[in-house]
């Protein structure tokens, strides 16, 4: 059951996220209307109308993601907790990454979809003393999932916001494990050449006057991988609360969305709250909540704030989060009820509950199991799609944390309750010089079961638990509704039918998908000014990192002083961390055409004598709206792009209307 089995190590340490802050706001975009001021870092942050956005906090941000002085901070085996006196090596390593390739990249989907930012590109080593990896593996990429407001008090522009990353480790490679038995553990008890890795991020500074900007903590836990399991999530029993707000980042009893697992062979519950409880600052600190446990109730209806008088629950036992150990183990906690008896029997078909007490008469829920004990979800939630292009989705159903047969539905997710779209800041720009496109539109670019042009019937499970949903994109892609922006950005929820009443999943677990457009035509000789200056522009007007201190992608003299580099860097696979661009957002149709260019640039006079052809007109069109005028948490952060989306979907109601959507 991947980090919730053993054996298990944990990790902490800080992270490094780079992230470039121009592309924050989808009208940057827009290159006939890009100002260089987009360039410069905001200026007057909390002053008001003094206030200058400009490009952000960090507008030349290279996208780099690293780990920083992370270490082993605690290992589980088979036989219990590693003890801090042990001669086991594990306890000594540290974990970095590659020692011979550069960070990997932190990439958001696309400027109007920024709530799935994945992680490409990283090595992962768990390193010795003497430098020498006893582990190497290749980090798939995956996206930030369970976002929500963690931090309760905010600090020089701190990101409140939490998150959690799940993937696994390929490729696995191992050392010299002769110092750790944990390890040769670890190695036989995993399979695939894989291992399993989930981390919790928090704490991001984006204080530029801080000693830790542009850093934030970290902590995890990597474990053996079992044949069978997804890849981006554990299966088991899923509490998810419910999210009163206008966006899913404060659940109602400040508890987050967390996975418990039943080991049936040995009696053991382990929960992973670790991007689930709120913490005061930066540092972890946890917030004060009185004493919480985890139980099964024996009332199959109880509910989520609740109250639950004593001899109503089965203890399972207590959640240590204000332990100075507690962030050692990145929360994940196992409670043995080989005694008990009760709650054995009632974990069969009774919902997990985490409670706090209320002295001897009882408890108040937090968080419960979904209704019936249904869990639905789809591994991997994040697509790019080419024209004509497919790609498949597992799908995994359990009820009670086992496989269940189910059927299962798929639709866009209704406009009232999206989470992307919108401008992606609240930065006050003129509406006709910087519309702002809808998305999810036209519906008949994505093909889907239940969608405008897919198949009808819904997917049916089977006993297994799994199965597999094709995701398409027309052979004509969208037809560049959104004018300067490439490609269409949708949002695919997951539903059981027939679901048990009162059902529901978090409203992170939608497929986000981008479809890119058609390239017509595709030429055979493209040439500067018509083809590829106006893809180059465009990054380099949203990249400043790389015309600062490499080439200016919008000067046709360096572009072709540089066409070596630029060809190997074009030519690389998407994976590597060089790739470019590091956004992963240029078709393979572009792509292949900028590399047919590279290859024969011509000279300086061809490339001036190419005319520049008139703005194409987009075959479909998407509905604008201005940037509505909101007062956001924080310019560019994840919490004003919520804002935004909401204020966009709120102020335009006309525009994809639920009806039909579902």
């Amino acid at each position: 059951m991947s980090t919730f089995d053993v054996p298990r190590l944990h990790f902490t340490g800080r992270f490094q996220a780079d992230t470039s802050t121009v592309n924050n706001d989808v009208r940057h975009y827009k290159s006939d209307a890009f100002l260089p001021q987009f360039q410069e870092k905001m200026v007057g942050h909390g002053q008001g109308e003094n206030q200058r956005t400009n490009g952000y906090w960090n507008p030349e941000g290279s996208g780099a993601w690293r780990m920083l002085g992370c270490r082993v901070s605690a290992a589980t085996g088979l036989h219990g907790p590693v003890p801090a006196s042990s001669s086991d090596a594990v306890l000594e390593l540290r974990l970095g990454g590659s020692s011979t390739r550069v960070a990997g990249k932190l990439v958001d989907l696309d400027p109007q979809q920024q709530m799935v930012s994945q992680i490409w590109g990283l090595e992962v080593s768990l390193v010795d003393p003497m430098g020498r990896a006893l582990v190497h593996g290749r980090f798939v990429t995956a996206p930030f999932i369970d976002l929500w407001q963690r931090q309760q008090v905010s600090q020089n522009f701190d990101q409140t916001l939490a998150a959690v990353y799940q993937s696994r480790l390929m490729k696995v490679e191992w050392g010299d494990l002769s110092s750790s038995p944990f390890l040769q553990s670890l190695r036989a008890a995993t399979r695939e050449g894989q291992l399993s890795m989930r981390f919790n991020v928090f704490g991001f500074d984006r204080d530029p006057n801080a000693d830790d900007y542009m850093t934030g903590k970290v902590v995890g836990t990597i474990g053996p991988v079992r044949v069978g399991e997804p890849v981006f999530f554990t299966t088991g029993r899923q509490l998810v609360p419910s999210f009163p707000g206008p966006f899913p980042v404060s659940p109602a009893q400040g508890v987050n969305t967390h996975t418990a697992v039943v080991h049936e062979d040995r009696r053991v519950v382990t929960v992973d709250v670790g991007n689930a409880l709120p913490i005061v600052t930066a540092a972890g600190d946890p917030m004060p909540m009185g004493e919480l446990l985890l139980a099964v109730a024996k009332d199959q209806g109880v509910e989520e704030g609740g109250f639950v008088p004593a001899g109503q629950l089965s203890i399972l036992g207590p959640i240590p989060y204000q332990a100075p150990s507690f962030q050692d183990i990145a929360g994940v906690v196992d409670l043995d009820y080989s005694s008990n008896a009760e709650a054995e029997a009632l974990l069969a078909d009774h919902p997990v509950v985490l409670v706090q007490q209320l002295g001897t008469q009882g408890h108040r829920v937090l968080v419960r199991e979904t209704r019936g004990g249904m869990a639905l979800r789809a591994d991997q939630l994040v697509h790019r799609l080419d024209p004509g292009k497919s790609q498949g989705v597992d799908v995994y159903v359990t009820r009670w944390g086992k496989p269940c047969p189910a059927t299962v539905s798929l639709g866009l997710v209704p406009a009232s309750k999206r989470t992307i779209g919108g401008p992606g800041t609240g930065a006050n720009l003129n509406e006709e010089t910087w519309p702002v496109p809808q998305v999810c539109e036209p519906e008949e670019a994505l093909i889907f079961p239940g969608s405008a042009t897919g198949p009808k019937e819904p997917v049916h499970i089977d006993a297994t638990g799994k199965g597999r949903v094709t995701l398409e994109a027309s052979a004509q892609g969208p037809g560049n509704p959104r004018g300067y922006l490439d490609g269409q950005v949708y949002a695919v929820q997951l539903d059981l039918v027939d679901g048990p009443e009162g059902w529901h999943t978090s409203p992170w677990y939608f497929l986000s998908v981008l479809c890119w457009d058609a390239l017509e035509p595709d030429p055979e000789q493209p040439t500067w000014h018509r083809d590829i200056e106006p893809i180059f522009r465009q990054y380099g007007n949203l990249y400043p990192i790389m015309s600062r201190h490499w080439v200016d992608l919008g000067d046709y003299d360096q572009v072709v002083s540089q066409v070596r580099l630029l060809k190997l860097v074009f030519s690389l696979p998407e994976g590597d961390p060089n790739h470019m661009p590091v956004t992963r957002d240029l078709s393979s149709a572009k792509r292949a055409m900028i590399l047919r260019w590279l290859r024969e640039p011509g000279t300086p006079e061809r490339g001036q004598l190419a005319d520049r052809p008139a703005p194409r007109t987009p075959r479909y069109v998407a509905r604008t709206r201005p940037a509505p005028t909101a007062q956001a948490p924080d310019p560019a952060g994840k919490l004003d792009f919520l804002a935004q989306v909401v204020a966009n979907r709120d102020a335009n109601p006309d525009a994809n209307p639920d009806e039909g959507d579902a």
